[in-house]
Parts: C-alpha cells; sequence; structure tokens
C-alpha cells in the first residue's frame, strides 16, 4: 500500500491479479457499469502534481482489457470496484 486510500480490499485485488493473471474478471462500479475483462498490467503512477506540491499522491493503477472491445481502463484506489469475480467466483 502507497496510498491512505488503498484499503485492503484494493490490496487483496493486487496481489490477486498476480496470482491469477490469465481469467476472466467481472467488475461491477456503484455508477452501474459492469464490465467483463482480462487483467493486463498495473504500475505506480500519480495525480500529475509536483512532489513538492501540495496534494501529490502516489497510488498504484491495475490495467484491465474489456474483452467486449478490448478497450483498457484503470482500477485504482479512486475508482475501485465494489464487487469483482474471477472465473464467476466472488473474491470482493
Amino acid at each position: 500500500m502507497i496510498n491512505p486510500h488503498e484499503t485492503k480490499a484494493f490490496d487483496l485485488l493486487y496481489n490477486f491479479v498476480h496470482e491469477h493473471f490469465d481469467g476472466v474478471y467481472q467488475l461491477a462500479f456503484k455508477n452501474g457499469a459492469e464490465i467483463t475483462a482480462e487483467y493486463d498490467t498495473d504500475y505506480e503512477t500519480d495525480n500529475g502534481l509536483e512532489f513538492e506540491e501540495d496534494g501529490y499522491e502516489e497510488y498504484i493503477t491495475i490495467i484491465f482489457k474489456n474483452i467486449a472491445d478490448n478497450t483498457l481502463f484503470e482500477v485504482n484506489c479512486f475508482n475501485f470496484p465494489d464487487k469483482v469475480l474471477y472465473n464467476g467466483e466472488q473474491i470482493i
């Protein structure tokens, strides 16, 4: 965890995708969006501010590929899904 906004659920997903990167994920979000996806990659990023600026934050982003249209999308501590299934089994 590199950001105080990253929850235990985020850490669980981050660690889970590193052990289960070949399966199908189903992610459900608060806005009602449901996406079937595959894990692509992850990386550390920031909010675009300079390190010395007030409000600077670093966090981890997990990249998934939407199976329906092959687009990539980010999941991080600021847009974390409410529910995550892996190969039909709920993990979050």
